[in-house]
């Protein structure tokens, strides 16, 4: 998914610094100046100055995602596009047509009235310059509060029913005492995460393996929830700050966190996140939004009692591969208020009954709350579980201790999984008055790369370490001190 050159968040290199310089001195032999105080003057070039920079920080952010260069940048070309983006289009325009003019940009021609959007991608001499200076964690001014927190909803197509999803559209939001608090905490909590560096222990072929799998992730996904933010299709390092999106026109629907590149890799890669180069561990609330929804009931659930399990013969429990389908059937029952949702055919053949007897048999599990299952509740539960979320980050983070959220999970530094699981327990209590469960997925090394927790648990091996042989380690540690990863860790280095 391309994103808007002005969504990118502005970083600071003296590389682009540099090639700043040069599209300024483009800019001003072509100016001319009649007609303009002194004064106009040094405010269109302060307003020139951030556009430029924010263009080549989006052009060097979408050069280095993985697989480098599959990215491009959307540049609206169309005045009505800039009513409230804070930027003028007339010095837009000038910044991208020296850009052009330079040779530093393919464009790819959008048709404006047809809403298809322009786009940008680096070309030589620019690709050049950066394939020299490399890919690295740079530093990112924080994005204004007024960003960071979004009102969607669908606007709804002529002649369709209310409950027929049109285009989606961002709605102005209630400038009240609340909204302004969830600004503020979330910018406090992405000032925290830019000084971090989260990155991948991962060599550059299994990076790819990464990005390639990401893109077909984003092609192939069978289910969408409300919000599609998270359906990425490439690796980008420098994409880490949280906003918080709410749905359906409503301030108590939705509310989860997007943007984070860890939330859109796929799962099975998830235990080579790195925080500061230290390993990390993953822990998921249980059956989180089932929880919720009994504990709205008021009925009492055991935290070891395993909400997945509909009475299948021969049941595995936590281990059973059929649990996994089960539980996307679930949550994606929650989401859907038409009553269209079916597994793909390769998952239903694995639970081994039809759609049909899978839908009987939840309703049966959980027939306390049965009423509510195909009702389009998991906006509601979606709300407390992102309530939830943002008092788990914001408790860790007052004990300086970065938790990466993914809805209804959380990675944090190896050590630190007790605390944050006692943490999670104690939001979860605070926010629905019951006792909640968490799971906890171990950190793995790079030789256990796109290996299974099955097939880990049956070889015995501790994913935490890798097995070498002696002659491997050599060449292991040439691998890694060449790696893009090990270069954009030093990187961080010289900047802590």
């Amino acid at each position: 998914m391309d994103q808007r050159f002005d969504w990118f968040p502005l970083i600071d290199s003296e590389l682009l610094n540099e090639l700043l310089l040069i599209v300024t001195t483009s800019i001003n032999n072509q100016r001319n100046p009649k007609g303009q105080s002194k004064e106009q003057l040094l405010v269109v070039k302060q307003q020139e100055e951030l556009i430029i920079k924010q263009l080549l920080s989006a052009l060097y952010q979408s050069y280095f995602v993985i697989p480098i260069g599959t990215s491009q940048v959307s540049i609206p070309l169309s005045s009505g596009q800039y009513t409230n983006s804070g930027y003028s289009y007339r010095i837009v325009k000038r910044v991208y047509d020296v850009l052009s003019s330079l040779g530093w940009i393919n464009i790819v021609r959008g048709s404006e009235a047809k809403g298809k959007v322009t786009r940008i991608s680096a070309k030589d001499p620019l690709v050049s310059r950066f394939d020299e200076y490399g890919l690295k964690w740079l530093p990112q001014e924080p994005k204004s509060p007024e960003l960071l927190v979004q009102l969607r909803h669908y606007k709804n197509p002529e002649g369709k029913t209310k409950k027929a999803k049109g285009k989606k559209i961002e709605l102005p939001l209630p400038e009240t005492d609340e909204v302004n608090q969830l600004r503020s905490s979330l910018y406090a909590y992405n000032q925290f995460l830019i000084q971090q560096c989260v990155a991948l222990d991962l060599n550059d072929d299994q990076l790819n393996d990464v990005g390639k799998a990401m893109q077909k992730k984003a092609n192939d996904e069978p289910w969408k929830n409300e919000e599609d933010d998270q359906y990425v299709s490439t690796l980008d390092f420098h994409r880490l700050q949280l906003r918080r999106i709410f749905s359906r026109g409503s301030m108590e629907l939705g509310g989860r966190f997007y943007g984070g590149w860890w939330q859109s890799i796929p799962s099975l890669y998830r235990p080579h996140i790195t925080i500061n180069e230290y390993k990390t561990v993953e822990i998921d609330y249980s059956s989180m939004s089932l929880r919720i929804l009994y504990s709205q009931r008021g009925i009492d659930v055991s935290p070891n009692e395993d909400l997945y399990d509909i009475g299948l013969d021969n049941w595995l429990g936590g281990d059973d591969p059929r649990r996994k389908p089960i539980k996307t059937y679930i949550n994606a029952v929650l989401n859907d208020e038409s009553g269209n949702y079916r597994l793909a055919k390769v998952k239903q053949e694995l639970v081994g009954i039809s759609h049909y007897q899978l839908h009987d048999l939840v309703l049966k599990r959980h027939k306390g709350i049965a009423d509510l299952l195909s009702s389009g509740v998991g906006l509601q539960t979606q709300y407390i579980d992102s309530q939830i979320a943002e008092l788990v980050m914001q408790r860790m983070m007052e004990e300086e201790v970065l938790v990466l959220p993914i809805h209804d999970s959380f990675i944090v530094r190896k050590g630190y999984q007790a605390d944050l699981a006692d943490c999670m327990q104690e939001a979860f209590t605070k926010l629905t008055g019951a006792i909640g469960s968490v799971d906890i997925e171990g950190s793995r090394s790079s030789q256990h790369f796109g290996m299974q927790k099955e097939t880990l648990a049956e070889l015995n091996i501790d994913p935490s370490y890798g097995i070498y042989k002696g002659e491997e380690v050599f060449k292991e540690i040439f691998e890694r001190q060449s790696s893009i990863m090990n270069k954009y860790l030093l990187s961080w280095r010289s900047y802590t």
